[in-house]
């Protein structure tokens, strides 16, 4: 009686785990897919005005521009590993 249950066990979680990798990057995929739509045409009312490798020198970049008066606001956004700096239209 051990085998059969140590087998259906088994088997089950095997299924478990294959949908789990196929569910997850569909889901992946969707998010992706929105956030670059939402980039590449920035979100309504934003501009892309600069792309970081970190968001400490996306937010020195946006503070910048808020001292010199380039913007009165600003947003850094992760997109694809990068920090993109996000100024009103």
């Amino acid at each position: 009686m051990y085998r059969p249950t140590r087998t259906a066990a088994t088997a089950a979680a095997g299924i478990a785990m294959a949908l789990a990798l196929t569910v997850a990057p569909a889901a992946l995929t969707v998010a992706t897919a929105s956030a670059a739509a939402a980039s590449e045409s920035g979100a309504q009312g934003w501009d892309v005005s600069g792309s970081f490798g970190t968001q400490q020198e996306c937010v020195a970049a946006g503070d910048a521009g808020v001292a010199d008066g380039s913007w009165a606001q600003y947003r850094c956004v992760l997109f694809e590993a990068r920090w993109d700096l996000m100024t009103p239209a």
